[in-house]
């Protein structure tokens, strides 16, 4: 995403958590006077609509009357008679005329704009639009989950320079550098911490240090990013070694379209969320949550193969296995393409089906096969199997945070100019 656009946005969401406190500095005297006045007579009006059924034709009258006196000074009232006319609505002679507060007199109309405000959104989640986070870095580089990056220079500092790094990118700084020689101790605690921001304690040497993450996270980043990465036989850290200059993203948050499946049919190539309800593990392990997203790649009476890296499809009425390519989806293009961290599609020896190259999968009716664009490390129907058409919610439609390049619609985003062979 362009600076200029983010910068735009930082203004824009800055302005309007702030930008009443922020003007009210930048005002005259006269301005503020005004300003006033004019949150007077729309408290005078919210109560007049509000109430109109239930009110006195005196207290009608003199709502009314109030609101013209207002719109009578505005214009053209100088210092004096502003504060006069304000005066004049605050006193005790101006409230007496006015309809009494429903008791307690903050409570009613509050209650009401929550109940409203948590029915829509409770209506456009069930019927149009399901928003999303994804969990775990299955679909990498098309969607990531939460993640360590690592930084090439230096941290943001300071609480604003942390506040908007987490804001456009939802980047919490993550660094260690070890002040002691010792091992890396196991037993990672989590640390009280606010709520959606978790914090866990690790210990190297006798000393502890506190990260950002909860324990499975920050125990996966240490064991995949230190330890694997580096090729650490022994979890043996000196004095001074930096482990850790990066951040932990909190990963893509998207909007689910819920609607899509009730106008069409599911096509390969979508990148589709479903739910696990009736879905088994092969060793009997857990899904891990209720939700889960992968490119929906088979449809009810493919046959599927795996061979040299790449996804092969016999559909119904064909004698010959083809490659999946661009003209059925650009995502599997950019899957077999092995650039910008797309790796191919894998065999793993120890899932249930497409485990080598000759070794080929039917989907049945009614049902559908899901993998994950990143192969080597997404648990799919490789080893659980396929999905039925009651599980699918719907199709990932648009990433709305963090602002990064994935931002905007789903799965548009070409690979970068890297090689990244496959890994097995």
């Amino acid at each position: 995403m362009p600076s200029w656009f983010i910068i735009i946005l930082d203004i824009a969401i800055f302005w309007f958590f702030f930008g009443n406190y922020v003007s009210s500095f930048l005002r005259t005297k006269v301005q503020a006077r005004r300003f006033r006045l004019k949150e007077i007579r729309k408290q005078y009006k919210s109560l007049l609509k509000r109430d109109l059924d239930i009110i006195t034709s005196a207290e009608k009258n003199a709502l009314e009357e109030l609101i013209s006196d207002i719109d009578k000074m505005l214009p053209e009232g100088k210092l004096e008679e502003l504060d006069v006319c304000i005066a004049q609505q605050l006193s005790q002679k101006t409230a007496a005329r006015l309809p009494r507060e429903k008791s307690p007199a903050w409570l009613v109309p509050r209650l009401e704009m929550l109940v409203v405000a948590v029915g829509l959104a409770f209506g456009i989640r069930a019927l149009f639009i399901q928003p999303f986070k994804i969990p775990t870095g299955s679909m990498q580089p098309t969607l990531y989950g939460v993640h360590y990056e690592k930084a090439d220079g230096e941290l943001p500092r300071g609480t604003l320079g942390k506040f908007f790094s987490f804001l456009n990118h939802s980047r919490r700084n993550m660094e260690l550098e070890v002040s002691n020689n010792g091992y890396f101790e196991q037993e990672i605690t989590p640390v009280k911490s606010y709520p959606l921001f978790p914090k866990s304690c690790v210990t190297i040497g006798g000393v502890n240090y506190v990260l950002p993450g909860d324990p499975n996270r920050v125990m996966r980043v240490i064991y995949e990013d230190v330890l694997m990465a580096n090729k650490r036989e022994t979890p043996f850290f000196a004095k001074g070694e930096k482990l850790l200059h990066g951040f932990l993203s909190s990963g893509d948050h998207l909007f689910v379209n819920r609607t899509s499946l009730c106008f069409r049919e599911p096509r390969r190539g979508d990148v589709m969320v479903f739910v696990t309800d009736g879905l088994k593990m092969h060793d009997g392990r857990g899904f891990g949550g209720r939700f889960y997203i992968k490119r929906l790649v088979g449809l009810p009476g493919d046959e599927l193969l795996i061979r040299d890296h790449k996804l092969w499809l016999k559909a119904p009425g064909e004698s010959e296995f083809r490659l999946l390519d661009a003209t059925d989806d650009p995502g599997f293009e950019r899957v077999h393409s092995c650039k910008g961290y797309y790796h191919g599609y894998a065999n793993m020896p120890g899932s249930l089906y497409l485990k080598n190259g000759t070794d080929s999968f039917k989907v049945p009716e009614g049902h559908y096969f899901m993998l994950g664009d990143n192969s080597e490390n997404s648990l799919d129907s490789r080893y659980w199997g396929t999905v039925p058409r009651r599980n699918l919610v719907g199709t990932a439609c648009f990433v709305w945070w963090p602002f990064s390049r994935r931002w905007g619609l789903v799965d548009r985003v070409e690979p970068l100019p890297i090689d990244t062979p496959p890994s097995f």
